[in-house]
């Protein structure tokens, strides 16, 4: 995993997360941090002409990220929002 991929699963984390559904919202940030991730990996490769839309993909997760915050406030929710988000984000192709 990328550092920045490392980086917006804490900052998700750290934050109080959540929806009309965990799982549904836990998915949306992890679907966003996994293309940005896979392009930032491109980029490693010598394929820098992806890093600005990592860079965007990564700005709209984290953005994401803070939109959810406060929709849950009980530390069950924010646990199962990260156990959620750790699972989709390891099935990151």
């Amino acid at each position: 995993m990328t550092i920045l991929g490392a980086m917006f699963i804490v900052s998700a984390i750290m934050t109080s997360c959540g929806g009309g559904s965990i799982q549904s919202d836990a998915k949306k940030v992890a679907e966003l941090q996994c293309k940005a991730q896979n392009l930032m990996q491109k980029a490693t490769t010598g394929d820098m002409s992806v890093m600005e839309e990592s860079t965007k993909l990564a700005s709209e997760a984290a953005t994401l990220s803070k939109e959810m915050e406060g929709k849950y406030t009980s530390d069950s929710d924010k646990q199962k929002f990260a156990e959620i988000l750790l699972k989709e984000m390891g099935n990151c192709n």
